[in-house]
């Protein structure tokens, strides 16, 4: 079983929010992690504690942060699925918890490429209004919110092989069919 966090941060005022690449690119926190294809999350990677309310054997904590900013007059646009290492937790262990808290990690990637996308789309039709860009990021964003509790409710947390299955292959596969849209800066 899991109970998902699940955060999302849009910057909805470029001007106070601007920040150089260099900057951006070399602060990730220590208890953070950016999904990469080729990381699995291990159970060291939940560094969380459960609240006495917090119900199930693992938590997820994930956000999916969509950022514009600036380099000398240029504007950009970077959108990551990050694992809050600090936030997700567990009370038990075994394969397939993991496997199921990992989908959770990879839907959040699946949503962030198709943000990803649609900015990119946005971008190559002309658009400069930032508003723009943000009020399509977070349709999907909040998409995605509603994705990842249908994910828990269809596979009971993961206690349902079969279906835990079936969303594992639809997300890879949605994944694979997107892997052209990568975790780096989209010029706009």
């Amino acid at each position: 079983m899991s109970k998902l966090l699940f955060q999302f941060l849009i910057v909805l005022t470029a001007q106070s929010q601007l920040i150089a690449q260099k900057s951006y690119h070399n602060t990730q926190p220590d208890n953070q992690l950016v999904w990469k294809s080729n990381y699995l999350l291990t159970w060291q990677d939940f560094e969380g504690t459960p609240e006495s309310h917090s119900m199930g054997d693992a938590g997820t904590a994930v956000k999916i942060k969509a950022q514009p900013y600036q380099v000398k007059r240029k504007m950009f646009y970077e959108i990551n699925a990050i694992f809050l290492k600090d936030k997700s937790w567990y009370r038990e262990q075994s394969p397939s918890l993991l496997a199921h808290e990992q989908l959770h990690f990879d839907i959040a990637e699946l949503y962030a490429r198709k943000a990803r996308k649609k900015v990119k789309e946005l971008a190559k039709r002309g658009v400069k209004d930032l508003k723009t860009y943000n009020n399509e990021v977070n349709k999907i964003l909040n998409e995605s919110n509603y994705v990842d509790q249908q994910y828990d409710a269809e596979t009971l947390h993961g206690s349902m092989t079969k279906k835990q299955l079936e969303w594992k292959n639809k997300v890879m596969t949605e994944l694979n069919a997107l892997e052209s849209y990568p975790a780096e800066p989209i010029a706009l």
